[in-house]
C-alpha cells in the first residue's frame, strides 16, 4: 500500500484532531470519591497529563459504571495512548468501546484510521463507511476514508471526501495538502497547486504541503520554486529524508 508522507501526516494529524469525551459525569462521589476523581480526570474537568488520564480512565473501566460511560472511558483512554504513541493499546480501546457501543461513532473513526496505518484499507472503510453513516459531519472520517481511497487509486472518489471534509472545517491544511495530491494525481496541476497554496497560507510550516508542491514544481521544471520549498520542509523537519533527497536530486541536475 501507497504511503506518501504528506498522506501519513494528514491521516495521524485527524486521529489526533479526535480529542476526547469531555462530559464528567456525576457518581456517587460520597460512597466512592476515588471513582469520582478519576472521572473528573478521564472526562476532563480535572486536568492531567496522558500518562495520568491514563491511569484515570483505567480506574474507570476497571469499576462497575453503566456500559455507556464504560465505553467512553475506554475512548478516551485509547485517544490518550495514541497521543503517547501507543497504537496497539489504543485499538485495544477502540474496539472494546465498539463491542460495547456498537454505533459508537467517534470509536470507529479512530480505528478506521488505525487501520489505515496498520495497512488494512478494506476493514478501515468497513470502519468509516459506518462512522460517517451514523454522523453525517464525522469530518475525519472524511478525510481519512478520502486516503483511503487515493491510495487505492480512486482519485475522483477521494476528492468527493475531501470535498466533504473541507466543507465542514475549511481551516484543515492537511486536508487540502491531501485534496491538492488527489489532483496531482489526476494531473490537474492549477488545481493541486491552489490546494497547496491554501494549506500553505493556512500553516506556512506544513511539511506534507511544502514537499507536494516542491515536487508538482520541479517536476514541471520550476527548480528555483522546488528548491525554495524543500528547504522550508527541511527547516521545519531537519530529519525530513525526502526534503534531503529531493534537495539532492536537484543539486545533480
Amino acid at each position: 500500500m501507497m504511503r506518501s508522507s504528506g498522506l501519513w501526516a494528514g491521516m495521524i494529524a485527524g486521529l489526533l484532531a479526535l480529542g476526547f469525551l469531555l462530559a464528567s459525569p456525576a457518581l456517587a462521589s460520597k460512597a466512592n470519591p476515588g471513582l469520582q476523581a478519576a472521572a473528573d480526570v478521564c472526562f476532563g474537568k480535572v486536568k492531567a497529563d496522558w500518562s495520568g488520564l491514563v491511569d484515570a480512565c483505567s480506574t474507570m473501566v476497571s469499576a462497575k459504571i453503566r456500559p455507556g460511560l464504560k465505553a467512553a472511558a475506554h475512548f478516551n483512554r485509547g485517544a490518550a495512548r495514541l497521543k503517547l504513541g501507543q497504537g496497539a493499546q489504543a485499538m485495544s480501546d477502540f474496539d472494546a468501546a465498539i463491542k460495547i457501543m456498537p454505533g459508537f461513532a467517534r470509536a470507529l473513526e479512530a480505528r478506521g484510521g488505525l487501520l489505515v496505518a496498520q495497512g488494512k484499507p478494506e476493514a478501515a472503510l468497513k470502519d468509516l463507511d459506518r462512522a460517517i453513516e451514523l454522523d453525517s459531519k464525522a469530518v475525519v472520517a472524511f478525510n481519512n476514508r478520502a486516503l483511503v481511497r487515493l491510495q487505492k487509486g480512486d482519485s475522483s472518489g477521494a476528492i468527493a471526501d475531501f470535498n466533504r471534509a473541507i466543507a465542514l472545517d475549511d481551516k484543515d491544511a492537511a486536508a487540502f495538502a491531501s485534496r491538492g495530491s488527489a489532483y496531482a494525481t489526476m494531473g490537474d496541476r492549477e488545481k493541486a497547486l491552489a490546494d497547496f497554496d491554501r494549506a500553505l497560507s493556512i500553516d506556512s510550516k506544513l511539511v506534507s504541503a511544502l514537499l507536494s508542491r516542491g515536487a508538482l514544481l520541479a517536476a514541471t521544471g520550476e527548480k528555483s520554486g522546488a528548491k525554495r520549498d524543500f528547504e522550508t520542509a527541511l527547516a521545519a523537519d531537519p530529519a525530513n529524508a525526502v526534503a534531503k533527497a529531493q534537495l539532492a536530486a536537484l543539486s545533480d541536475n
